[in-house]
């Protein structure tokens, strides 16, 4: 499928951090070296009860991908994204069917306050995942799936694990075990531009680019980006900035993996704004990994002695009536009805997502 005659990519180099005065949060950084050490899960599990019912966000650190390899994602996505915005289109994804596989453009006109961005979702490399990609990501394939895979088995599924044990579960396979790579199931890697807008526009819809909201997966994995503007809602119900560090990733619990701790992990409330002034101008190009569960597991949770403990977290008939609901079917929902709002087909954000289950909105 790669091309063996690729053009050199132009190399990508991150824009300097912001040197304005924000207030920024306070995260935990979990040293995934420590699990191959004695003693090192127990520390890091130490670590997650201590931050997890503060905020939902932390960093990883010692992941092992480089800056090196990260930057070059990053080209392909600068590349990507350079493309005239008819070639795009030949890959534009079906969100009205809830699928978020190939291009998502920028919304224009009146609806242009709803939605900034453009993205490029490269599903996982798997054979229902097979389709038709932009030469760009063609000529860069197996770099891509190198990435994803590192991504899935180095980083992924070690979080799965300490978490399980977190939890207590017998299996500390459980979670991992929901997660398997060769099975069908909605992960992607994302390539993600937020553009530059006038003041008067960006004032117009109260400076924010991505209004609060939780994400759909299990865990989402947000790689080195200076241009401020990611916020996390602190428990205090102040919004803080989130800083990007060169050297780690930053990952946030989410809405699957609330699910299935019975809500003892929180999915994590984020929005993004306009950057601050020595930033503004600049675009907010973003790598980002959402990790999924296999399609057909069950949206229910695992039975787990800490949950027992302190009693499930969750709204009890919000899980039974999300018993029958997969995976898939969830997430397929969530997409389908941002699509809506993103497209004008309805005027406000509807709150029902499936079985009755409805969706918190923030800001």
């Amino acid at each position: 499928m790669p091309s063996t005659t690729a053009p050199p990519l132009e190399p990508y180099v991150p824009p300097p951090q912001t040197k304005e005065n924000l207030d920024w949060a306070s995260l935990e950084a979990l040293d995934l070296s420590l699990l191959s050490q004695p003693g090192g899960k127990q520390a890091l599990a130490e670590q997650v009860l201590s931050f997890i019912n503060k905020n939902g966000f932390f960093y990883v650190t010692n992941h092992g991908l480089t800056a090196t390899q990260i930057n070059r994602q990053y080209a392909i996505a600068k590349a990507l994204f350079a493309l005239p915005l008819d070639e795009k289109l030949k890959y534009i994804c079906d969100t009205a069917s809830g699928d978020f596989r190939g291009y998502k453009p920028q919304s224009t006109g009146k609806l242009s306050g709803r939605d900034n961005d453009e993205r490029y979702n490269i599903p996982k490399f798997t054979p229902e995942h097979e389709r038709a990609h932009p030469q760009i990501i063609r000529d860069h394939y197996e770099e891509i799936r190198e990435f994803s895979l590192h991504i899935h088995d180095k980083i992924l599924l070690p979080l799965l694990r300490l978490f399980a044990y977190v939890l207590e579960i017998d299996d500390e396979e459980a979670l991992a075990n929901l997660h398997r790579y060769d099975e069908p199931g909605l992960e992607y890697l994302r390539y993600m531009i937020y553009h530059p807008r006038p003041a008067a526009d960006d004032a117009a819809v109260g400076n924010i680019w991505a209004k609060g909201h939780t994400d759909y997966n299990t865990l989402t994995f947000l790689f080195y980006q200076p241009v401020a503007g990611l916020q996390v809602l602190s428990p205090d119900g102040v919004w803080r900035y989130v800083r990007s560090e060169p050297d780690a990733i930053i990952v946030n619990i989410v809405d699957a993996l609330e699910y299935l701790s019975g809500g003892f992990l929180k999915s994590t409330v984020h929005r993004v704004v306009r950057p601050p002034g020595d930033q503004v101008s600049e675009s907010r190009l973003g790598l980002i990994y959402f990790a999924r569960p296999e399609a057909r597991v069950a949206m229910r949770p695992l039975e787990s002695p800490v949950v027992e403990r302190v009693g499930s977290r969750l709204d009890g008939k919000y899980v039974r009536a999300l018993e029958g609901v997969t995976a898939e079917e969830w997430a397929r929902a969530r997409i389908a009805k941002d699509h809506r709002f993103r497209t004008g087909v309805v005027d406000q954000p509807e709150r029902d997502i499936i079985a009755g289950v409805p969706q918190q909105y923030y800001d």
